[in-house]
């Protein structure tokens, strides 16, 4: 019970009493002053109101449709350098009409959104008066020139588009003719002229001159003489040449029509400005007579909102000041003791043991008492945090180790063990930046087993699966000891990166997993060997910045297929040079 009655204190006595009886005077002195402001302002208002019917809105109006003048020309202009017609003040619904129908309401909707503004425009006086009239004269001819230039937008959009349709037609036939056979002299010559002629037809659909046409299609018309006047044409071939024949005269034809078609449009393009800039000045002048106006209406204005702030400045002040004082009352009696409270609370929880205060018959008094009471409790929080942070950060560590194991499994060929495809390449993008930045050399081997479906068909897929796992691991106990990595590159092809190794390293190396290899005698009875041998191409290279290892690897899949077609079981290095000599390895099981 004795606790119970020093729990309740009396209202006087209470923080939170003190402190709402002098916020509720700062706020009732602040609703009085809001009141008196919301009256000022409502007379304000409505001082404001019949200015703005009589003079204000007038000039807005007028420099709106000044403005719409403006925007209408701006946008027309910019339509037609884009070759695009799609105008953001239409509001008429197209949708399911023809595409005449569509710009005739397009224009609709031009006429009726300056004449909206327009019909909200009043005159006053007789100089007034006369400026809406002359604005009505001009507005005619200024939206019929913007008709006409329609016009010529929308055809030169319609020949734009055919000429994309032609572009696409020979781009089409392009890539189809790159699939042609070329295996003779004549079948390349022929393909070179038709790519050729292709190229030249579509350069042409963007000539900008006469002259430049001409002699373009003059070009076309010569090669395309060049290869009907070919002896021993399929009609394959005759068919490539009359398509493209026909599609160079529609080439002729569009682009001649473009270029007729432009100079028509930059007359309306003109046209069009100077009937703008008639309408613009019109409505210019209208908009600085109503500013004018608008100006000597605002003076008058002016002088009562001058009397309105000074009030409000003067009660401002007087706010400032009740405020001022709240906020000592607030900081002396609130804001200091939770200060030192909470400085008590940081030093119990850094394990300090200070004296809480507890002095006083207010709420803060009884938060003192309330927080030694939790000193206990919150030591024993700090210790069962600590046991939970320990098991989150066991359960943190397998997770790691889960994502590790995962990630292992991402890089790595299930059957044998071995990096992947991806990873491969992913090391080798790596190598190949180091490479190019150090200028070291970096060597390829592609190996493929031989005769390895003859082995699947007579073992098993099983014993072929066994087999290459073997092979892998065999490859994989050789790459260790370099800085290289091995992959299986798909069936039964693998491939190896040695940086730090030129050409007769790696050959050296390939000899060496040759051996070893024969060394295994993996049983192979439908090999002409016996046994499960290799064939493998090498190639070498220091790259330079911009060189693509694509091609490094194109080299050595080229080296094998020779080597492979040289009767397997052979070692076959090519460097990397268009023409390089090939470099041959005998097979130990051929000297034997």
């Amino acid at each position: 019970m004795a606790n119970e009655a020093n729990t309740k204190l009396k209202p006087l006595k209470q923080l939170g009493f003190r402190l709402n009886l002098v916020l509720l005077s700062v706020l009732s002195f602040y609703v009085l002053t809001t009141g008196y402001s919301l009256f000022t302002l409502r007379e304000q208002s409505q001082e404001f109101e019949a200015l703005s019917n009589s003079y204000f809105d007038r000039a807005m109006h007028a420099a709106e449709l000044s403005r719409e003048a403006e925007v209408i020309a701006s946008d027309t202009l910019v339509n037609m350098l884009n070759q695009s017609y799609d105008d953001k003040y239409i509001q008429t619904p197209t949708i399911g009409l023809p595409e005449q129908n569509k710009n005739i309401v397009n224009n609709v909707s031009f006429e009726r959104s300056f004449e909206d503004i327009r019909q909200q425009l009043t005159a006053n006086t007789p100089h007034e008066q006369a400026l809406i009239d002359k604005i009505d004269r001009l507005k005619k001819p200024y939206f019929d020139t913007i008709r006409i230039l329609n016009n010529y937008l929308i055809e030169k959009r319609n020949i734009t588009q055919l000429q994309r349709n032609i572009e696409s037609r020979l781009l089409s036939l392009q890539k189809k003719i790159y699939l042609l056979p070329q295996t003779t002299e004549h079948q390349k010559n022929l393909v070179d002229e038709l790519i050729k002629t292709i190229n030249l037809s579509v350069l042409t659909l963007h000539s900008t001159t006469f002259n430049q046409l001409i002699t373009q299609m003059n070009s076309i018309s010569s090669l395309i003489s060049n290869m009907s006047y070919q002896d021993n044409l399929t009609s394959s071939e005759w068919q490539n040449i009359s398509l493209i024949s026909k599609l160079s005269k529609q080439v002729f034809n569009t682009t001649l029509k473009r270029q007729m078609q432009l100079s028509a449009t930059l007359i309306a393009v003109n046209k069009t400005r100077m009937e703008a800039k008639k309408l613009s000045n019109a409505c210019y002048d209208l908009y600085v007579l109503l500013k004018q106006s608008t100006q000597k209406a605002s003076s008058a204005h002016k002088a009562f909102i001058s009397k309105v702030m000074l009030k409000i400045g003067l009660f401002s002040v007087i706010f400032l000041l009740l405020t001022g004082i709240a906020y000592w009352f607030i900081h002396h009696y609130l804001i200091r003791r939770l200060n030192r409270l909470n400085s008590v609370m940081l030093e119990h929880v850094e394990g300090i043991k200070t004296n809480i205060p507890q002095s006083g018959n207010d709420e803060i008094a009884m938060m003192g008492k309330a927080f030694s009471i939790f000193v206990e409790a919150t030591n024993k929080a700090q210790q069962d945090s600590l046991e939970a942070q320990q098991r989150t950060e066991e359960a943190n560590q397998k997770l790691t180790q889960l994502n590790q194991s995962l990630q292992q499994l991402s890089h790595t060929d299930e059957l044998t063990q071995m990096a992947n495809r991806r990873h491969f390449f992913h090391e080798l993008t790596n190598i190949w930046q180091l490479a190019c930045e150090k200028q070291i050399s970096i060597s390829i081997i592609m190996l493929d087993l031989d005769w390895f479906k003859n082995f699947n068909d007579y073992y098993g897929h099983q014993a072929g699966d066994k087999c290459l796992f073997q092979v892998a691991q065999l490859i994989l106990a050789e790459v260790k000891s370099t800085q290289g990595i091995a992959a299986r590159y798909g069936g039964e092809e693998f491939i190896i990166l040695l940086p730090y190794f030129d050409l007769d390293r790696a050959m050296v190396f390939a000899k060496k997993l040759q051996s070893k290899l024969y060394e295994e005698e993996i049983e192979h009875h439908k090999s002409p060997k016996k046994y499960i041998t290799l064939s493998q191409g090498i190639t070498s290279h220091i790259p330079k910045e911009g060189d693509k290892f694509d091609h490094l690897i194109h080299l050595a899949d080229q080296a094998l297929y020779r080597a492979k077609n040289n009767g397997r079981d052979q070692i076959i290095a090519q460097a990397n040079e268009e023409y390089a000599p090939l470099r041959t390895l005998p097979s130990p099981s051929d000297s034997l």
